[in-house]
């Protein structure tokens, strides 16, 4: 006979409406980095993640805490108007117990600049394939991103 652990055996416990919960809540995360990442709101960005939250980026930087996290996203170049949009797509969430949560997501990103003209703008290619792995906590705000490995798999060849 196999046994499991005390974890995954607590998440085998969780009732269908524990799960469906969990699993809501962890992809609306998703969602919610998405669009505070594409507007640049970083406050709301940040709150997304639990306070001490990590966010490790493809070039090996971590950024700790959500403090650190408003700072990194307000220093990002925003100096020539530019159209960003994240695609996410294909999230699993997988249960280890009743407050805690894996997960996988895959996001394509298109930046483009604005011209003169306004938009719609001119995107000729994507810009990033990436993949996350996350770690989502319970918490008394709701579901957070207690830590998230974020992988650019692909770029645009210029």
């Amino acid at each position: 006979m196999l046994s499991t652990s005390p974890a995954l055996h607590a998440a085998d416990e969780l009732t269908q409406d524990e799960l469906v919960a969990m699993v809501i809540g962890c992809e609306r995360l998703e969602h919610d980095y998405a669009i505070y990442r594409d507007r640049g709101d970083a406050e709301a960005f940040a709150n997304i993640f639990t306070e001490d939250g990590e966010w490790a980026r493809s070039n090996g930087r971590i950024i700790k805490g959500r403090p650190a996290i408003i700072e990194y996203v307000n220093s990002l170049d925003r100096s020539e108007p530019e159209a960003h949009m994240q695609l996410t797509g294909t999230v699993q969430i997988k249960p280890v117990d009743a407050t805690t949560a894996n997960g996988v997501s895959y996001a394509i990103v298109l930046e483009a600049p604005i011209t003169e003209t306004g938009l719609p703008a001119t995107n000729n290619s994507f810009q990033v394939g990436s993949e996350s792995r996350s770690v989502y906590k319970l918490t008394d705000d709701g579901w957070k991103i207690a830590k998230r490995e974020y992988t650019t798999l692909f770029v645009d060849p210029e």
